[in-house]
């Protein structure tokens, strides 16, 4: 019973470390040939944001250039990653994974 109260508490303690970290992707429609998939990050939430449909999105980042992607940490901003002047984007997704690994490294230092 004692293992199976510590197994409940690290599973608790680790879904709350996981679903701090997030990375979202904002595209509009008309740049939809540059959209750039992050399905394959891992240990983040991630979320594609169509700017034409979220101005209020939009405005709260501060998109000016699209594609652009964000990474946060409780809701603060610690990456971003925006379109060069062919809009696209010129990072991989290795780097956007070295930044949520840097977050969750801090976490334990």
């Amino acid at each position: 019973m004692k293992n199976y109260i510590t197994l409940i508490i690290s599973s608790v303690l680790c879904l709350a470390c996981y679903s701090q970290v997030s990375v979202i992707h904002f595209n509009s429609d008309w740049n939809a040939d540059n959209d750039y998939d992050i399905t394959t990050l891992k240990d983040c939430e991630k979320s594609n944001v169509v700017i034409c449909d979220s101005p209020e999105l939009q405005e709260k980042y501060n998109i000016f250039a699209v594609p652009t992607i964000i990474v946060l940490d409780n809701d603060i901003e610690v990456a971003r990653f925006e379109a060069n002047i062919m809009m696209e984007l010129d990072v991989t997704k290795k780097e956007i994974q070295s930044e949520v690994n840097k977050i969750y490294l801090a976490k334990f230092e």
